[in-house]
């Protein structure tokens, strides 16, 4: 997964915590990553919601 976003990473930007260097929260700008949303809009997992 890390290698994925790694090439659809076009900016990185330090939000907080910019001396824990690599622990840093960081807003990213991405394209065309692909991805799958398992959480509803009220927290609820569609994982659990079928079993």
């Amino acid at each position: 997964a890390a290698a994925l976003i790694a090439q659809r990473i076009k900016k990185a930007e330090v939000i907080a915590y910019d001396d824990l260097g690599t622990e840093a929260v960081r807003k990213l700008e991405v394209e065309e990553l692909p991805v799958v949303v398992v959480i509803d809009t009220k927290g609820n997992s569609l994982y659990k919601a079928k079993e």
